[in-house]
């Protein structure tokens, strides 16, 4: 499933506010009551992605302005950690029309459909890939320091949230912040992103470009945990005002509601689609070279120059590909002047050149030489697969008035 860009602004930009509700009503719990928290979130994460064999998570989000619905959004998410499949189920609504998406992955093809075609978009693999949605995010580079930054937003708030212990083992952590107990420093952050997501917001034609006297008003919290640590269910609600342009007051409202059932009872099938209309393609492995021999030949680019505030073409920069195989790639890099132009090129270069294919991307790898001048040039090259160029690129300075990029295209004549 694939957002617009606008819109996946907007509702990162809503859940990270509803989410700061919950991360804040763990903090003034006490010490003990955010770790158990974050305990549970990150024991949650590692087994919906390891250890599960299975389970259904349902998400709604809905955005009010002035206690009118502009925005809605809820999905059925079904996973198979053990079998590396998925399927989405979504419904939005948004600028006064609601759609319907459906979307299935597994190792070998994703199924896309959305409400305006009936038609199933079928991408199939040439070799098996990682379904990217059973990734911890705990365990990505960025989390030790998001999780910081979440500590030193919250601060020292205190006694705001109830503690319930369940006679079955489970837990219950709820609680609400008004606007007098925000901390200032979440205040600013909030304004800054609200300015950046609503203010110059032009997907959807209902939300309020809110620019100015933006404070969070209050955020309420509630997470249900189970006896073996699951969390079972989140709901998180945030209330943002602020005025737009013409000075009208908003009160937005972001609500968040989270659920995790059917644990290894989930059934994620692939669909039957032998009466559907259906449209396939192949997605080739993009990392690897399929008919690394395809790229044997030769590619150029322009040298130019700006004379009398114009651009002018004054000679030719060339690759001739001589050799390509799955673990490296060689050729000649030389350089051409037009007549006339002969003295731009005092530095030109004429080499060749031999490089490596890197171990985790077999299109790309670097290189070292001597040219014709005696002068040691290492640099960079890398195949794109999709457009038949070659990105070669050498580490030096800018030649004097000489224009070029590093983008090289195949020469078919």
């Amino acid at each position: 499933m694939k957002f617009k860009k606008k819109t996946a602004m907007f509702i990162s930009f809503a859940l990270g506010t509803t989410m700061f509700a919950t991360t804040a009503l763990a903090e003034v719990v006490s010490k003990n009551g955010y770790d158990q928290l974050k305990d549970s979130l990150k024991y949650t994460a590692e087994n919906c992605t390891t250890k599960l064999s299975n389970y259904t998570m349902e998400v709604s989000f809905v955005v009010k302005d002035n206690g009118n619905t502009i925005f809605s959004e809820s999905s059925v998410n079904k996973y198979d950690v053990s079998k590396q499949a998925m399927e989405n189920t979504n419904s939005r609504f948004e600028n006064s029309t609601k759609s319907e998406y459906y979307y299935y992955a597994d190792k070998n093809c994703n199924i896309n459909k959305d409400g305006k075609q009936n038609i199933y978009f079928i991408t199939e693999y040439t070799s098996p890939r990682e379904v990217h949605s059973f990734t911890n995010p705990f365990k990505e580079k960025q989390a030790g320091d998001v999780e910081r930054i979440a500590d030193a937003l919250v601060g020292n708030l205190k006694d705001s949230v109830v503690v319930t212990q369940n006679a079955d083992g489970s837990k219950q952590l709820s609680g609400s912040l008004s606007e007098s107990q925000i901390p200032a420093l979440v205040n600013a952050v909030v304004s800054l992103q609200s300015k950046n997501a609503f203010g110059n917001n032009s997907n959807n034609n209902n939300m309020p470009k809110i620019t100015k006297d933006i404070f969070v008003k209050e955020v309420k919290g509630n997470m249900l945990v189970n006896k073996d640590g699951l969390i079972q269910s989140v709901l998180g609600t945030g209330v943002i005002s602020g005025k737009d342009d013409n000075g009208t007051e908003h009160s937005l409202t972001f609500e968040l509601l989270g659920k995790l059932s059917n644990i290894n009872s989930t059934t994620v099938n692939k669909p039957d689609l032998s009466d559907k209309k259906v449209e396939k393609n192949l997605e080739q492995d993009y990392s690897k070279l399929s008919n690394p021999e395809k790229y044997i030949g030769k590619y150029k680019t322009d040298i130019l120059i700006e004379k009398d505030g114009k651009f002018q073409k004054i000679g030719e920069r060339f690759i001739d590909i001589t050799e390509v195989t799955s673990s490296g790639i060689s050729g000649r890099y030389y350089e051409e002047h037009t007549k006339g132009y002969e003295d731009y090129g005092t530095n030109k270069k004429d080499f060749k050149f031999e490089a490596k294919f890197e171990k985790d991307n077999a299109t790309y790898g670097s290189f070292s030489s001597t040219s014709s001048s005696t002068d040691a040039i290492k640099g960079h090259i890398s195949i794109e697969q999709h457009s038949a160029k070659i990105y070669f690129n050498m580490d030096e300075g800018r030649r004097g008035s000489l224009i070029f990029d590093d983008q090289f295209s195949r020469v078919f004549n």
